[in-house]
């Protein structure tokens, strides 16, 4: 048997470990590697992955590498793998992004998106499934990273009008690349048919993205939260740091430095501090939303909402608080928002009155 034979008699054996294998070594690849939405490096890695997925999407389908494929001469092994690599990297940089802004639903949407990508080659079997497959991924990884990379680089705001733009700058994008792609791939009435189909997924899945965005499902990239607790006091120098004064966590909660629980007496009030992480040059308000669970009707209710503009660039995140005076016992939480009221992150403790409490004091 011939070198060619017997590499495609392996890839025919273990195609879905190989595609799976380079998954997953993309992702694992780009996990420790990203690192923030205005890191040079990354945008220029990410750009990469980008133009080399097109390219690709492109040669499988051209005629050359079509009549091969079509004539049993095996898969065109590299390309593929590098497609599954790139989708891999592309996926693990954009899960790192959104879910640093700090809500469960980012993390839950590229998990979901990763073992799609895992599992695809079992079911994607003729050559239009997985074209359609390809560009339909490629597409909203595209999508996902525009709705980044313009606000930071672009725009410089958050906001229904750059996330419309955005978007509008991805449907540039994927035209231009689904023009060429049907132009040297197929021609006459099969070409208008096919372009057409793809045409509506891409659709689709903008219309979807959108809906989910001002449903305030997708988090509010580039930002997001690197720190946020419950304080007895903060105080501002003219340093700029902050004194701060709580409740020491029990020793068993070693993860973090704040107690869950609060300790009041009248009178008193509790401070939010955040730290939101914005790129430089991007400057937009925020909202500190606090709520009281009432357990009579077992629903958040917001208590008051507190609004101060945060200035990016700084690496940390751009530090604020707000104050609250607390009346009741019991489950309270202090939520950072958008001004349109999308989730950045949220800290959740139990008041309880009693005697003060012996606290701890720390510079932020």
């Amino acid at each position: 048997m011939s070198a060619m034979g017997r590499i495609f008699r392996f890839w025919k054996k273990y195609e879905h470990h190989l595609g799976v294998g380079a998954v997953l070594l993309g992702f694992s690849f780009d996990l420790f590697l990203a690192k923030s939405p205005a890191s040079v490096v990354d945008n220029i890695l990410l750009i990469s992955y980008l133009f080399i997925a097109a390219s690709i999407i492109i040669l499988l389908n051209i005629g050359p590498v079509r009549r091969r494929r079509e004539g049993g001469l095996g898969e065109p092994l590299v390309f593929l793998l590098i497609l599954q690599f790139c989708f891999g990297g592309l996926a693990s940089n954009m899960f790192v992004l959104y879910s640093k802004s700090g809500t469960l639903a980012a993390d839950a949407f590229f998990i979901a998106l990763l073992l799609t990508l895992v599992f695809s080659n079992e079911f994607l079997r003729s050559r239009y499934a997985q074209l359609r497959f390809n560009v339909g991924i490629y597409y909203f990884l595209l999508l996902t990273y525009c709705t980044i990379a313009a606000p930071t680089f672009i725009f410089h705001s958050i906001g229904a009008q750059s996330f419309l733009l955005s978007g509008a700058i991805s449907l540039a994008i994927i035209t231009i690349f689904l023009l060429v792609l049907f132009a040297v791939v197929l021609r006459g009435a099969e070409r208008k048919k096919r372009l057409r189909t793809i045409s509506l997924i891409v659709a689709g899945i903008f219309i979807v993205f959108n809906g989910l965005y001002f449903l305030n499902i997708i988090p509010p990239v580039p930002l997001s939260l690197k720190n946020i607790g419950i304080y007895h006091s903060v105080l501002k120098y003219s340093s700029g740091d902050y004194l701060v004064m709580y409740e020491p966590a029990p020793w068993y909660e070693f993860w973090q430095d704040t107690s869950p629980t609060f300790t009041y007496t009248a009178g008193d009030s509790a401070y939010c501090f955040s730290s939101v992480y914005a790129p430089a040059a991007l400057n937009t308000p925020i909202d500190h939303v606090w709520e009281y669970y009432n357990p009579a009707t077992k629903s958040w209710e917001e208590m008051a909402r507190v609004s101060f503009d945060i200035a990016g660039g700084r690496p940390d995140g751009y530090r604020g608080f707000s104050e609250f005076p607390l009346s009741s016992a019991g489950q309270w939480r202090c939520s950072v928002e958008t001004s349109r009221g999308a989730l950045i992150g949220r800290t959740t403790f139990t008041a309880v009155a009693g005697t003060a409490p012996v606290l701890d004091t720390a510079t932020l």
